[in-house]
C-alpha cells in the first residue's frame, strides 16, 4: 500500500497551514481581518510514499505582496534528504464584506512577519522548476 494522491494535498495543505501558525494568523485574525484561500497549487509526485512512512514537510516563503503569498512545500520521508513529493502554492488574502468574499490587504502584524520571513528566506535557493506549471505532452 502507499499513500494515494489526495494525501499528498493534506499534507501539502497543513503544511500551508503551519506556515499560517508561524506567522501569527489565528482565529482572532480570521474574526476581524479575513482569511486565506489557496487559489492555485501544483504538486510534483516525485517518489511513491509507502505506508507507515514517517513523513514530514520544509516550507520556503518564495514571494509574498500585499494580497498574495507564494510558498514551496517539499515533503520528505523519515530522515531522507530528497524530496519525494513538492507543492508551489498561490494563498489569496480574503476577506468578506457584505458576506461576500474578495480579494483584501493582509493586515499587521502579518504582513511585517511576512517580510520579515521573506528576507530571511530569499537567501535559500530557489528550486529550478518554479512557476514552470504542467509539462507539455
Amino acid at each position: 500500500m502507499h499513500m494515494t494522491e489526495g494525501y499528498y494535498g493534506v499534507a501539502f495543505a497543513e503544511a500551508s497551514d503551519e506556515f499560517l501558525i508561524h506567522i501569527g494568523f489565528d482565529s482572532t485574525y480570521r474574526e476581524n481581518f479575513g482569511t486565506f484561500y489557496t487559489v492555485e497549487a501544483q504538486i510534483r509526485f516525485l517518489e511513491e510514499v509507502k505506508e507507515g512512512s514517517r513523513i514530514h514537510t520544509e516550507t520556503i516563503l518564495i514571494e509574498c505582496d500585499t494580497k498574495r503569498i507564494q510558498l514551496h512545500h517539499s515533503l520528505f520521508i523519515d530522515n531522507n534528504s530528497t524530496p519525494v513529493a513538492t507543492q508551489e502554492a498561490m494563498l489569496l488574502h480574503v476577506s468578506k464584506s457584505n458576506g461576500v468574499p474578495s480579494a483584501s490587504p493582509i493586515t499587521e502584524p502579518l504582513l511585517s512577519n511576512l517580510n520579515q520571513i521573506r528576507q530571511f528566506h530569499s537567501e535559500i535557493a530557489r528550486p529550478e522548476y518554479l512557476g514552470n506549471g504542467i509539462r507539455q505532452i
